[in-house]
């Protein structure tokens, strides 16, 4: 089958552009109004660009399976998605169903592309296996249903011409398949591929190229990795014959010797060490915007109390480590209302759906930044609605992307450094975006952790228990403290004045 006819007729297309494809961290270019009298500000708009945005919980975990795979790093799923804050791996699948609307894939489906390749098992490249992974791919049923390969092969014509031969390319975890065989010969089944065919007619003679260049180009385009595309089958229409055209792998067969040969040493536990608790001394202005709109998918509801009522929640995290966030003041500002409507459409189906991970770099993004971040921008009213003294906090009806319960924009999460970069985080040009709604477990929770991005902490922490990752925990440590009070005293301290 061809891909491309695939994609047509299902949404299995989505799960692969999404998953398969590099996140990601996304760069935003924020406008905002200077102060033409203070000698610290930067007067350029273009030196703003660089505002780093925190990494909503799916795009995390997106992001590791994504470099799990391309390091080959067995992955266990239950586990791993419950270090990202979920309670289980079919809640995180179910959440990127209901995100991106894919009805074509399961749960299962979902967790057997993940788990990579077995790295336990000597792979045996026998004769027999291969001709296993051979039946497999022909004989898949979604193959078997979908494909044009068979199909054209028995009609024998294509485009109006008599076939000479035909070849057919797959891109497939060949590693992991043979993994799978080595250890189950019984197999009844491999992870989903795809495919593209080649023909050739007349005196031309070579149906690889065609075959290959059509397969690779379907993968690059849909950003799959862990594979490679490899000629599986080629079939003459002139004499009948059939070939399984899989090769056993040198480079494999070379690292299963060394595997094979290799003493496995196991490392002595580590003893903890408990840590006697840090505490500081630090009070921080927050100022808040209650941005109010009045649409029918974009309702403001929250109130001051309610605000109040998050800020103490966040307040019982951050006191215990001698950090508190005072609200100095909360106003309600009116939202552009002006084709909002049209904007949050959009959003969900242009800007969602266009979401790619960069596998070179780990970044997600989308083609569709740009207006992305106008709208978000626009939302807000970035280019009135700021307290270039306090913490800014804006609070909307939902995050336009519904990728995250909040968000925090920042320098203070830039990696990258840059001339002017210590004078812009200077300026506190950064501000968070907090849903009233989301599906977050505590919106006080939600507030304190992006408090904790404003201030250079990311999401850095294996227990399920800290603040800074996702789920239920507010345990804030030692070094996180640390790193808090260091950017606070370097850049902050004399900016953020009551």
């Amino acid at each position: 089958m061809y891909w491309l006819k695939l994609i047509k007729k299902n949404l299995f297309k989505v799960f692969l552009k999404k998953i398969f494809i590099s996140i990601f961290a996304i760069y935003f270019v924020l406008i905002f109004p200077l102060n033409a009298t203070d000698n610290n500000e930067i007067a350029s708009n273009k030196a703003l660009d660089g505002l780093t945005a925190s990494k909503s919980q799916i795009e995390e975990i997106l992001e590791y399976f994504s470099e799990s795979i391309q390091n080959k790093t067995p992955i266990d799923t239950e586990k791993t998605s419950k270090m990202f804050g979920y309670k289980n791996f079919e809640e995180f699948a179910n959440q990127y169903l209901k995100i991106f609307k894919l009805t074509d894939i399961t749960v299962d489906e979902i967790r057997e592309y993940l788990e990579g390749t077995d790295s336990t098992v000597i792979i045996d490249q026998s004769k027999k296996n291969i001709d296993k992974l051979y039946k497999l791919i022909m004989n898949d049923e979604y193959f078997k249903k979908k494909n044009t390969y068979l199909k054209t092969y028995k009609k024998g014509v294509h485009k109006g011409n008599e076939i000479n031969m035909m070849a057919l390319a797959v891109y497939v975890n060949y590693e992991k398949e043979m993994a799978k065989i080595t250890k189950n010969p019984n197999l009844k089944k491999i992870s989903r591929f795809t495919w593209w065919w080649g023909v050739t007619w007349g005196n031309n003679s070579n149906p690889y190229g065609y075959a290959l260049k059509g397969c690779r180009e379907s993968a690059e385009k849909y950003k799959l990795f862990g594979g490679k595309c490899i000629i599986v089958d080629w079939r003459s229409k002139k004499t009948g014959e059939i070939k399984n055209m899989i090769k056993p792998d040198v480079e494999l067969a070379q690292r299963m010797k060394e595997l094979k040969n290799k003493k496995i040493k196991k490392e002595k536990p580590k003893i903890k060490v408990e840590e006697k608790i840090k505490i500081a001394n630090i009070n921080i202005p927050v100022q808040v915007f209650l941005v109010k709109y009045n649409q029918p998918n974009f309702n403001s509801k929250i109130t001051s109390n309610e605000v109040k009522e998050d800020f103490k929640k966040a307040n019982d995290i951050w006191n215990r480590r001698g950090l508190n966030f005072e609200i100095i003041n909360i106003s309600n500002v009116k939202g552009s209302s002006k084709k909002i409507s049209k904007d949050l459409k959009w959003v969900e189906s242009k800007y969602v759906k266009s979401l790619q991970i960069d596998l070179k770099k780990q970044t997600m993004k989308s083609k569709n930044d740009k207006k992305y971040d106008q709208i978000v921008q626009k939302i807000i009213g970035a280019k009135k609605n700021r307290n270039k003294n306090a913490i800014n906090v804006f609070y909307i009806p939902h995050i336009p992307s519904g990728l995250a319960c909040g968000v925090a924009y920042t320098y203070a999460l830039n990696k990258k450094y840059f001339a002017q970069l210590d004078q812009l985080r200077r300026q506190n040009l950064g501000f968070i975006i907090i849903g009233e709604k989301s599906a977050c477990i505590s919106r006080g929770r939600t507030v304190a952790h992006e408090l904790g991005h404003m201030f250079s902490l990311g999401h850095k922490h294996d227990q399920k228990t800290d603040l800074m990752m996702w789920g239920s925990g507010i345990e804030i440590q030692n070094w996180q403290l640390q790193k808090f009070q260091k950017y606070h005293n370097k850049y902050l301290r004399k900016r953020l004045t009551f």
